[in-house]
């Protein structure tokens, strides 16, 4: 289970980093709720604002992306997953890897996300993203 859930995990950043909407619809749960610090102090609610927020992501990296070289990975460092019924639980540190023709930059930041075995399968409801302290 542990790793059909990280599998999910891949395949739901991949989607964010690709613009694929239709995969993040299918991972993400319409009541999906989401703390992200370096976006907004207040908690973000709904599907609406992220499906918004990856679209206009994508369109940001395209227009790099036309000017040269450009790509987006990441890196899942020790996912923890805990799996209660239906509630699943994985903690870790994302590492984004930002790859351009001159450099390569890199930022991390920990994460929980919280998903529910629902009808259609495995959805992601409550992210929560903090900071790291060096």
């Amino acid at each position: 289970m542990d790793g059909e859930l990280l599998e999910l995990l891949d395949r739901h950043l991949k989607s964010i980093w690709a613009g694929d909407l239709e995969t993040y619809r299918e991972t993400t749960g319409e009541d999906v709720t989401f703390y992200e610090w370096y976006i907004s102090p207040q908690r973000i609610d709904g599907l609406g604002f992220h499906l918004r927020e990856t679209a206009a992501n994508f369109r940001s990296a395209e227009d790099r992306r036309a000017t040269g070289r450009y790509e987006i990975e990441h890196e899942v460092l020790q996912p923890k997953a805990q799996i209660y019924g239906d509630v699943a639980i994985i903690t870790y540190s994302l590492m984004m890897r930002y790859i351009s023709a001159t450099e390569v930059r890199h930022t991390t930041h920990n994460e929980t996300r919280v998903f529910h075995r629902r009808a259609q399968g495995w959805q992601l409801v409550h992210c929560h993203k903090s900071p790291l302290s060096a």
